[in-house]
C-alpha cells in the first residue's frame, strides 16, 4: 500500500507535520516525574520509527497533582532541551499536554487534592478541596507557566486536557460540581475554569505556536460530560480564536476502562462519540479508538473520518511501525494485543511496560545485540510465546536454532485462550512470532515431544525448557446439556477463570465464578478488563462468590490454579547441559512474564 492519506504532510497553525500518525499523550512514569535518560530513549526509539507529531505525556502543573511528568519548576526547560535535541534528527513534532487530575491526583505536601467540590475520587477515595478563588488563579498561572516552560525548552506546542474526567471536566460536570460561585451552576459558569485556562496558555505561548486541547465524553451518564457538551465547548474555544486543533478520547476516571479500551472492543469503538466534537469546528481533528496499523490510519483518513490517528499503544508494541509499513514489511510490525496488562497495566503499577515488546521504557538496556562471535546451537523446547521468542532472539544473534514443539501447532495454551469470548487478538502475538521464525530460519519440529534422547541427540550448547503449565485448560463440553451446571473455581487470580466463565455460559451452561479471595481475577484488576468482563458475564447471568473455600457441587467444576509442567530440566541438567527454564515452567504468569522471561537469556 502507498498510505497516501496517513503520509500525508498535515499543517497546524503554521507547523508542517510530516505526516498524520499521533502517539496521544499517555502516561508511562519512566521517568519518575522527570524527563531522564530512560525516558528521551523511548521517546526516540519512536521518532526514529517515522512517528509524525508525540503528545507527552499528561503532565500536572501544579505540586497538588504529582503525576507521571511535572512542571512545576524552571528545571524541566533543561529537560525539554535534551529531549528535543535527541529528537531533532527525526523531524518529529513535540507537543507538551497540560494536566491536573483533580480529585484523582496526590498532593506533595499530602494535603488533599483539588477539586471543583468536596468530593472523593474513585481511586483516591479521599475528599478534596474544594478550590477557593486564590487557588484557581493560582492554578490558571500554573498552566501559563507550564506552557512558556515548555516552548521555552524547545517543544513545537502545547495541550490542555479538558478529558477523563479530570480537574477542568470536574468543573465542567453536574455530576462533580456542586458550587454556587461563578465557577458553578450554569453551563458558562462551569466552563469558566476550562476557557481561562486555554486563554491563559494561548497568552504566554503567543498566537503563533500550536495550542490543541484534548476532550472527550466521560461516557458515564448521570450529570456526566457528554459528546455534545464537549462539542460546544471547542466550538467557543475556537470562536474566541485560542485552539488550533482539536484531541479526541473517551471515557474518564469513573469508567477508565473506555478510555484505553481493551481487546474487547472493536477498532474505532471511540469513533461514534468524538463524530460531533469532529463535526463541531473546522480544525485538524485527532480521533483514537484501539487502532493498531497504519492501513486503518490511512482509511480514516481517506474517508474524512479525521485529519490525524492515534496510533498509541501500536508504537508501545512496535517502535518501527511506521518504517516497517512504509518499507513494505507490515507482516513484521510487532502487533498490539490490546491485553492492557503492559501498558494500562504496566503503569498502574509503577511503570509503563509492554506485553510483547519488554524493551519498553528500557531501550537503553534492551539495545539490539551484535551477531554472536561465536554461533552456537541452541535447542528450544516448547513452542509457546515464551519458547518462540528465545529462539527468535537466538536466530537474531545468529545462532542455529531447533525448536521441539508437542502439539500440530506453534502457540501453546494461547491457542486454546484466544478461542474464549472477546480473546482473539491473544493469537496475533504468535502468529507474528511464527512469521518471524520462519524468515529467521528456525528449524521447527511440530508433533515433537522432546524427551532426553532427543535433545542430546541434538547436541545443543543451552536448552531452553519452555513447557508451560497445567491447570487453565478448556473442556470439551460437548455432550453435556444445555443448563447443565458449572463451577468455575478461581485459583490463579488472572483473567483465565473469566474467560472460561464466559466462554461456558456461551455454550448454555448455567455458570457459578467462585474464588477463596475478595476478588475474582484479582491480578488482573489494574489492567481495566476484569470490569467490562463482568459486565457481561451479568448479562449472562453468572453468579460470582468470594471468600468461597470450597465450590459447591456441579456437573462440571474447573479449578484455575495453574501449575508449572517442567519434566526434563533436571534430568537434562544432570547430564552436564546447561539449561535455562523460562515462563510459565519456571513461574505461572502471562504472555508478558513469559516473552521477558526469553530476554533476559543470555544467549553466548
Amino acid at each position: 500500500m502507498s498510505y497516501e492519506h496517513a503520509l500525508a504532510p498535515i499543517e497546524i497553525n503554521g507547523l508542517e507535520i510530516k505526516n498524520r500518525v499521533v502517539r496521544t499523550a499517555h502516561g508511562t512514569n519512566i521517568g519518575q516525574g522527570r524527563i531522564t535518560d530512560e525516558l528521551i530513549a523511548y521517546h526516540e526509539a519512536r521518532a526514529a520509527g517515522g512517528c509524525g507529531l508525540t503528545i507527552l505525556e499528561a503532565a500536572s502543573v501544579h505540586p497538588t497533582d504529582m503525576g507521571t511528568l511535572w512542571l512545576h519548576d524552571a528545571s524541566v526547560v533543561d529537560g525539554y532541551r535534551r529531549l528535543m535535541d535527541r529528537l531533532a534528527p527525526y523531524n518529529m513534532a513535540v507537543f507538551q499536554q497540560l494536566g491536573h487530575l483533580g480529585y484523582e491526583g496526590v498532593t506533595a505536601d499530602e494535603g488533599p487534592p483539588w477539586s471543583a467540590s468536596e468530593l472523593a475520587g474513585p481511586s483516591i477515595r479521599r475528599s478534596a478541596k474544594a478550590m477557593a478563588q486564590d487557588d484557581i488563579d493560582e492554578l490558571v498561572d500554573a498552566f501559563a507557566q507550564a506552557a512558556r516552560w515548555s516552548i521555552e525548552g524547545g517543544l513545537h506546542g502545547v495541550e490542555v486536557h479538558i478529558a477523563h474526567g479530570y480537574l477542568l471536566q470536574q468543573f465542567m460536570s453536574l455530576a462533580t460540581n456542586q458550587r454556587t460561585d461563578r465557577y458553578g451552576g450554569s453551563w458558562e459558569n462551569r466552563i469558566r475554569l476550562a476557557r481561562e485556562v486555554v486563554a491563559a496558555v494561548r497568552e504566554a505561548i503567543g498566537p503563533e505556536t500550536q495550542l490543541g486541547v484534548r476532550i472527550g465524553s466521560e461516557a458515564v451518564g448521570d450529570g456526566g460530560v457528554t459528546e455534545h457538551d464537549c462539542a460546544e465547548l471547542v466550538k467557543i474555544l475556537a470562536g474566541d480564536g485560542l485552539i488550533d486543533y482539536v484531541n479526541l478520547t473517551y471515557g474518564s476516571c469513573l469508567r477508565p476502562h473506555k478510555i484505553m479500551g481493551g481487546m474487547h472492543e472493536p477498532p474505532g469503538y471511540e469513533l461514534e462519540a468524538a463524530a460531533p466534537v469532529v463535526a463541531a469546528v473546522d480544525l485538524p481533528a485527532i480521533v483514537t479508538g484501539r487502532f493498531r496499523t497504519l492501513a486503518e490510519a490511512d482509511e480514516l483518513i481517506a474517508d474524512g473520518v479525521a485529519d490525524m490517528v492515534g496510533l498509541t499503544r501500536a508504537h508501545i508494541a512496535d517502535p518501527n511501525l511506521v518504517a516497517k509499513s512504509i518499507e513494505g514489511r507490515e507482516a513484521e510490525v510487532r502487533p498490539c494485543i490490546a491485553g492492557n496488562d503492559g501498558c494500562v497495566g504496566g503503569l498502574n503499577r509503577g511503570r509503563l511496560s509492554c506485553a510483547v515488546n519488554p524493551a519498553v521504557g528500557r531501550e537503553l538496556e534492551f539495545r539490539r545485540p551484535d551477531p554472536s562471535p561465536q554461533p552456537r546451537r541452541i535447542v528450544v523446547v516448547g513452542g509457546g510465546p515464551g519458547g518462540m521468542e528465545a529462539a527468535r532472539l537466538a536466530a537474531e544473534q545468529g545462532h542455529s536454532v531447533v525448536l521441539f514443539e508437542a502439539r500440530n501447532r506453534l502457540g501453546g495454551a494461547v491457542r486454546q485462550a484466544q478461542e474464549l469470548p472477546t480473546r482473539a487478538l491473544l493469537g496475533d502475538i504468535c502468529d507474528w512470532q511464527e512469521r518471524e521464525l520462519a524468515r529467521l530460519g528456525v528449524d521447527v519440529q511440530l508433533n515433537q515431544p522432546a524427551d532426553g534422547q532427543s535433545i542430546t541427540s541434538a547436541r545443543p550448547d543451552l536448552v531452553v525448557v519452555a513447557t508451560g503449565a497445567t491447570g487453565a485448560e478448556i473442556p470439551d463440553v460437548s455432550t453435556m446439556p444445555k443448563g447443565a451446571t458449572a463451577v468455575v473455581d478461581d485459583r490463579f487470580g488472572g483473567y483465565e477463570a473469566l474467560g472460561l466463565a464466559e466462554w461456558l455460559a456461551t455454550e448454555g451452561l448455567s455458570v457459578t465464578l467462585t474464588t477463596p479471595g475478595r476478588r475474582v481475577a484479582a491480578n488482573a484488576l489494574l489492567d481495566l478488563v476484569v470490569q467490562p468482563a463482568l459486565e457481561r458475564l451479568q448479562a449472562f447471568e453468572v453468579d460470582i462468590h468470594t471468600k468461597v473455600d470450597a465450590p459447591p457441587e456441579a456437573d462440571l467444576t474447573l479449578t484455575v490454579a495453574k501449575h508449572p509442567y517442567d519434566s526434563l530440566s533436571a534430568d537434562l541438567t544432570a547430564t552436564g547441559l546447561t539449561v535455562r527454564v523460562i515462563g510459565d515452567a519456571r513461574t505461572p504468569g502471562t504472555i508478558l512474564t513469559a516473552i521477558a522471561d526469553a530476554h533476559r537469556i543470555d544467549f553466548r
